[in-house]
């Protein structure tokens, strides 16, 4: 099997690097893997990159501090999968059937896109070799679901071909309850709720929008549904267990912004507000916890908090909200 796919560079501007050109800013990222800046000047005109999540044509469009450059410049074919056994992740677990790790924000779950030897794929194709037997895609050895690049946490691989369609069933039978911890910008009115928005992709973007009450019915509209919990306050922000139980391309982070709460950090979908220093890096977003029943067995996998979310919590921490209710997220069994 060959792939050609697009690079999906998903990189934020910043300050030393403001003011420079869009195809002078990508081929700094671009030519470790054999393109040069003419074939991702090519790229741009060709329509495959976004700025802000709009389709940018112009090379030379210089770029501003906080802009979200996404790359989709096609890669030559590849016929197989790169084993990289330099890279390494976090195990929470690990036997016969299963394989289950942290992955950290940043890393690609398969190369689709930019990092074309650095992603979990390439990863097994090194140290575990056999798994790429386990699925339907040599190039996603026993990846049964993903997490954005930019999203850490808790991911459940399949390392034989019957596990791999367990899990498959699983997760589309919506067995898997997925816990993740997102911090939103400003509060919620009640201390957990439901977001059933319908999702809809918008044309010529890699936005995702939601469908509110009031709009006609929009075709590619899918189902999605997304329940939350307040775990913790603090004076700008609110820390959420958030529940999706379907599992739409971006359906966390469009259902928050949709509700007024993007998730800090979030550069494409939470506005200007999130280019400012203040926010986290990235977006607070982590895949907390996995549970689901396998063989008979129920099985909960949970991966910690990473150094750079916490630290910002920490950071935050001081100003919690006086007089309210910490006990909120004691109120409720753990998921």
């Amino acid at each position: 099997m060959a792939i050609s796919g697009g690079r999906a560079i998903e990189v934020t501007v910043q300050q030393a690097t403001s003011g420079k050109r869009l195809d002078a800013f990508l081929a700094s990222y671009t030519r470790t893997d054999g393109l040069s800046r003419n074939e991702t000047r090519s790229g741009i005109e060709e329509g495959a990159v976004f700025l802000n999540g709009k389709i940018e044509k112009n090379p030379k469009k210089r770029l501003r501090y906080g802009d979200v450059v996404v790359s989709n410049i096609p890669l030559p074919i590849r016929s197989e999968l790169l084993p990289n056994p330099d890279l390494s992740f976090p195990i929470l677990f690990e036997d016969d059937d299963l394989l289950v790790i942290s992955k950290p924000a940043g890393v690609q779950m398969h190369p689709a896109g930019n990092d074309i030897t650095e992603t979990v794929a390439n990863w097994i194709a090194a140290t575990r070799p056999y798994m790429v037997s386990a699925g339907v895609d040599p190039f996603r050895p026993g990846i049964v679901h993903r997490l954005d690049r930019n999203t850490s946490g808790v991911v459940v691989l399949a390392k034989t071909k019957e596990a791999f369609d367990v899990l498959q069933q699983l997760f589309r039978s919506r067995k898997v309850k997925k816990t993740y911890l997102a911090l939103v910008a400003g509060h919620v009115t009640d201390p957990e709720g439901k977001i059933d928005y319908p999702l809809a992709h918008r044309t010529g973007t890699l936005r995702r929008r939601a469908i509110m009450e009031s709009e006609s019915a929009v075709g590619g509209a899918k189902e999605s549904l997304t329940e939350y919990r307040l775990k913790e306050r603090f004076r700008q922000y609110d820390l959420l267990e958030v529940f999706p139980k379907t599992g739409r391309t971006h359906q966390i982070r469009v259902h928050l912004a949709a509700i007024g709460h993007p998730v800090a950090g979030d550069r494409l979908y939470g506005g200007r507000r999130m280019h400012k220093d203040s926010v986290p890096k990235r977006q607070f977003l982590h895949a907390e916890k996995l549970a689901f029943p396998f063989f008979g067995k129920l099985h909960v996998f949970e991966a910690p908090l990473p150094a750079d979310l916490a630290d910002f919590l920490v950071g935050i921490d001081g100003e919690e909200k006086p007089g309210y209710p910490r006990e909120a997220s004691n109120q409720h069994d753990g998921a």
